[in-house]
């Protein structure tokens, strides 16, 4: 079974490949058929897809990123989100990379219950090392505290919420729009959530505001059935922090 760390450079390499695939047309027209529906009805995408999931699970959270990723046709390698701006000013305290200060237990959520399978992550939880935990933080050079700041890193890549803020701040989308968007999201279950992924990247596409951190969407994604309330929980603490964080800067 992968680990968290495993899993995570996993999902940085899929996208990667996903975007060296994307420079073939055909294939990227396959790809984009998908439109975030279910893994049955994307028989285009499958002989593109298959190996480079292979031992991971969450097909659908693959595909539908994959889709997402094949609307763009000039990405470079390696490929870079958009990220928000970091803040030098004194009077900042939010996070320079969007995202809400670590909780406790926020870097490393309780691990689903049942066991792995197809279609599935693994079950190590999607938070990876606890980054709280005081009994295994016994030295800067130790294995625990390696993965204690891997996990906190990973959580300071721009999650869909720091993306959707982004597309207001700096792309001039209509903030109360988008609030209602994000909103709706958190509340949809997967089978709902997919197309209304693709049919929200079509419409940051339109104005190049469709950048996202596609990895970490991807894990959010994988795990979206077994940990919704803390990823919706990231995506709004995301979003408000990080349209705060732009109106810090007008002021200054």
């Amino acid at each position: 079974m992968p680990t968290p760390e495993q899993r995570r450079a996993h999902y940085d390499t899929f996208v990667t490949q996903i975007v060296k695939l994307c420079a073939t047309k055909p294939i990227r027209n396959d790809l984009q058929s998908g439109r975030g529906r279910p893994v049955e009805d994307c028989d285009r995408m499958q002989p593109h897809l298959i190996r480079h999931i292979a031992g991971y699970g969450a097909r659908r959270a693959h595909y539908t990123t994959a889709s997402l990723i094949s609307l763009h046709r000039d990405l470079d390698i390696p490929y870079a989100p958009d990220q928000p701006r970091p803040r030098t000013s004194s009077r900042d305290t939010t996070p320079t990379s969007g995202h809400a200060p670590a909780s406790p237990g926020a870097a490393n959520p309780p691990a689903p219950a049942g066991s792995g399978g197809v279609g599935t992550p693994d079950r190590a939880g999607p938070g990876g090392a606890d980054a709280t935990a005081p009994a295994r933080t016994a030295g800067p050079n130790t294995p625990a505290s390696a993965e204690r700041a891997a996990a906190l890193f990973w959580r300071s890549r721009p999650n869909l919420g720091a993306t959707l803020a982004l597309a207001v701040n700096r792309r001039g989308f209509d903030e109360s729009r988008m609030t209602d968007r994000l909103k709706l999201l958190t509340r949809l279950p997967t089978s709902q959530l997919h197309p209304r992924l693709w049919s929200l990247a079509v419409h940051l596409h339109a104005r190049a505001a469709a950048r996202l951190d596609f990895a970490v969407l991807l894990e959010d994604l994988a795990w979206w059935d077994d940990d919704r309330p803390r990823i919706t929980t990231r995506w709004r603490e995301s979003y408000f922090l990080t349209l705060h964080a732009h109106t810090l800067d007008e002021d200054d």
